[in-house]
Formats: C-alpha cells, sequence, structure tokens
C-alpha cells in the first residue's frame, strides 16, 4: 500500500516540478526511486526516461497552448545531438557501478545548483541596483524670504 503512495506522491511531485522549472524526471525522480523506493541507480535513471517522454509532451503542448514562449528551433536543433548523446550516455552507463553512477549524479546536481543559485542571486543583485532611485543632484535654489548666503 505504502509503495502506491509513494508512487502517486512522486508523480505528482515531479510533474509540478517538471511543469514549474522543466525538470521532474531526472532531478526529482532518479533520487526519489534511488531513496525512497530502493530502485538500482541504473534503473532508476531508466525508469525517469520512461516517465518523462508522456510528461515532457503533456507539458510542452500545455505551456504552448497558454501562449508561453517556446523556442522551436532551439529544441529542433537540439534533438539530433541529444540522440548522439542518449547513445553515448547509455553505453557509458553500461561500464559504471550503481554507486559510481549515484555519485556522479550527486556531484552533477550539487555542482548546478550552485551555479544556478549563484546566478540567480547575481540577477537579483542586477534588478536591485537597476531598480534603486538614483541619487539625483539637487540644486539649491534659493527659498524666497530666506538670506542670500
Amino acid at each position: 500500500m505504502w509503495a502506491y503512495v509513494a508512487y502517486i506522491a512522486l508523480g505528482l511531485t515531479a510533474g509540478f516540478l517538471s511543469a514549474l522549472f522543466g525538470i521532474g524526471g531526472g532531478v526529482i525522480l532518479v533520487p526519489a526511486l534511488i531513496l525512497v523506493l530502493a530502485v538500482p541507480a541504473k534503473a532508476a535513471t531508466a525508469t525517469s526516461l520512461a516517465y518523462i517522454i508522456p510528461i515532457a509532451i503533456y507539458g510542452c503542448a500545455r505551456q504552448w497552448s497558454m501562449g508561453l514562449d517556446i523556442r522551436w528551433l532551439y529544441a529542433l536543433l537540439a534533438v539530433p545531438l541529444g540522440l548522439v548523446g542518449t547513445e553515448i550516455g547509455s553505453r557509458t552507463k553500461q561500464h559504471l557501478s550503481d554507486a559510481r553512477l549515484q555519485i556522479l549524479f550527486g556531484l552533477l546536481l550539487v555542482g548546478l545548483g550552485i551555479y544556478l543559485a549563484l546566478r540567480g542571486r547575481a540577477e537579483m543583485n542586477a534588478q536591485r541596483s537597476s531598480a534603486a532611485p538614483s541619487p539625483t543632484a539637487q540644486t539649491s535654489a534659493p527659498t524666497p524670504g530666506a538670506p542670500a548666503s
């Protein structure tokens, strides 16, 4: 019974985060499958790919129908190289243990997390500095009836 609850929670969470951030399969599902459901790392990454196909298609169609900007040219140009990368990654994974795959995946997530957090912080600081009122030189016009200095 608890496994079904976990599957439902994982599906909802991964779908929500996939639509919100463009993530879900790898970033949410793989760690959850490994940590919560004790799925071996290689099986978790393969399962994540099977999960993300319908979620990505639906999410893309839904966001496009809402008028959100999808850069179709970028996506179409990336697909052929993504397929080549998939082949290379699949062959490479055959030579890695589950433990080594978990370590590499964790390092990737930590590195990307730090990079994105620092970049977001820099953008927030840039927005604050551009939104702050710029100091203007005040001209001291004499007030009527005030003595001249």
